[in-house]
């Protein structure tokens, strides 16, 4: 049972939600799918899957370097700070 620990209070409704439309609800199916076969299911993108890395993989972060999510990521690292923001006008 140590290894099928339940996701409960662990992580947010969100992410519970998500996961649970698939029928993943232990650390060890979580831990299974990671990354890519997370991202692959319906209603779990790159918000869920940060809530899940800050409670079960501290430390890591996915990077994605195609597909749908790479835009994502370039996005966040592209956005200017306010301060350059307002310096410019």
């Amino acid at each position: 049972m140590a290894t099928e620990l339940l996701l409960n209070k662990r992580l947010s409704r969100r992410t519970l939600n998500s996961l649970g439309r698939h029928a993943i609800t232990t650390v060890d199916q979580v831990v299974q799918a990671y990354p890519e076969r997370l991202l692959k299911l319906n209603g779990v993108g790159m918000t869920v899957l940060r809530d899940i890395e800050r409670t079960l993989f501290p430390g890591q972060q996915f990077q994605p370097h195609s597909g749908r999510y790479k835009a994502w990521t370039e996005d966040a690292a592209n956005q200017p700070h306010a301060e350059q923001a307002q310096s410019k006008d």
